[in-house]
C-alpha cells in the first residue's frame, strides 16, 4: 500500500495513444515532452526564486553571485547548489611568460577569445607576449569544481524571466549556500 501511494505521486501525467507500436511511441515522446519542458522550467524557476529570495536578505543570506565570489564558496565547499545560465560562453585562460614562467588566469569570453592579443608580462617587464597556456569552458570548471564538493549543479535556461536575470543581473554564475559566510 505505502508503495503505491509513492509511486502516485510520481506520476506527472498520463498519455493516450491510439497505436501500440512504433509509431504510438514517436507519439508519445512528441506529447510527453512538451509536459517535460514545462516540468523543467517550472523547476528552473523554483530553484531561481529561493535563490532571489536569499539574495533579498540582509542578514544571514545563502546567496553568492559573480565569478570570483561563488568559485571561492566552491572552493571552501559552501555551495549546496550551483546556479550556471546556459548562456555562459566564457573561458578561463592559464597565461604564461616563457622568460620567468609567471602565470595568471584570466576569464574571457567565447567571442573575445578569436581576437585576443594576449599582454606582455608584469613580473619582469619582458616586452615579450605571454603565451596561452591552457583553456577550459567556464561551465566545465564550475562543474567540476562543484562536483568535488557534492554540489548540486543547475544549468538555467533563459527561457523564463528568472533564468533571464541569472545572466544578465549576475553574470550567469551564482549559487545557494548550505550555511552564510562571514562578509
Amino acid at each position: 500500500m505505502c508503495a503505491e501511494f509513492e509511486i502516485q505521486n510520481k506520476i506527472i501525467n498520463t498519455f493516450d495513444t491510439g497505436y501500440t507500436d512504433e509509431f504510438g511511441l514517436r507519439e508519445l515522446v512528441s506529447t510527453a515532452s512538451e509536459t517535460m519542458t514545462s516540468l523543467k522550467i517550472s523547476s528552473e524557476k523554483k530553484i531561481m526564486k529561493r535563490f532571489l529570495k536569499e539574495v533579498t536578505k540582509t542578514k544571514d543570506s545563502l546567496a553568492v553571485y559573480g565569478e570570483s565570489e561563488t568559485r571561492k564558496a566552491l572552493e571552501i565547499g559552501a555551495v549546496d547548489i550551483l546556479l550556471l545560465s546556459e548562456n555562459l560562453r566564457k573561458f578561463r585562460v592559464k597565461l604564461v611568460c616563457s622568460t620567468c614562467n609567471y602565470f595568471e588566469w584570466i576569464t574571457i569570453s567565447e567571442d573575445d577569445l578569436e581576437e585576443f592579443n594576449t599582454p606582455n608580462c608584469s613580473k619582469c617587464d619582458n616586452l615579450m607576449r605571454m603565451e596561452i597556456e591552457d583553456k577550459i569552458d567556464l561551465i566545465d570548471e564550475f562543474s567540476d569544481l562543484a562536483e568535488k564538493t557534492s554540489s548540486i549543479v543547475e544549468i538555467i535556461s533563459s527561457s523564463s524571466e528568472e533564468g533571464d536575470s541569472l545572466y544578465s543581473a549576475f553574470n550567469g554564475i551564482a549559487g545557494i549556500l548550505r550555511y552564510p559566510l562571514d562578509n
